[in-house]
């Protein structure tokens, strides 16, 4: 199965996400557009897994933040990333708190150990991926910057570990296991 892990987020960030990606179309965008219900904060992006790998790497992660603090991050504005000249993602800017590197550190280490990721060389950028781009109308810098966003709270005292089936309609994420940092791994079904 394709699979990531990520924090999900409230529903007060899934409507502003929504009102942004109506904002950019009217503003002339062409993109994939992530739907309010897949909005989510990516910490790893694992690819092609056995179940039993998911399996044993839930019990591991889980494993490891137990007994984790609960934290929050807030949420607020908008922006990309850029390949060449043109906007390839567009994404809302999550707050880069102690507690949130911290959990992404503490994950990534378990994974590494585990041989379930290799080293990743990137630094760690949270954000919620809202569109990739196909087409992008002309001072479209201005366009995304001109996009504000009140500061949302997102309380944080899980991750999800995620199936993703990748349809033409889009992709269908599924969760497979929730690590709850005070009661532990919870599996779906």
């Amino acid at each position: 199965m394709r699979t990531f892990i990520a924090i999900d987020v409230n529903d007060e960030v899934r409507k502003a996400s929504e009102e942004i990606v109506e904002k950019l179309m009217r503003r002339g965008f062409r993109a994939n557009w992530v739907k309010p219900e897949n909005v989510h904060l990516t910490l790893f992006f694992l690819g092609e897994m056995e179940e039993s790998q998911v399996d044993e790497m839930a019990k591991h992660l889980c494993e490891r933040v137990r007994g984790f603090p609960s934290f929050s991050f807030s949420v607020k504005g908008v922006n990309f990333f850029r390949k060449g000249r043109l906007p390839r993602v567009i994404w809302m800017s999550v707050e880069k708190t102690p507690a949130l590197v911290k959990l992404y550190d503490e994950l990534k280490a378990e994974l590494v150990k585990h041989g379930f990721l290799k080293e990743p060389d990137e630094r760690f950028v949270p954000h919620i991926t809202i569109a990739r781009v196909k087409q992008s109308p002309d001072m479209w810098e201005k366009l995304i910057s001109d996009i504000t966003v009140e500061p949302i709270l997102v309380s944080v005292s899980t991750f999800t570990i995620y199936s993703s089936t990748l349809t033409p309609e889009g992709p269908i994420y599924k969760w497979v296991y929730k690590c709850d940092f005070e009661r532990g791994l919870i599996k779906n079904g």
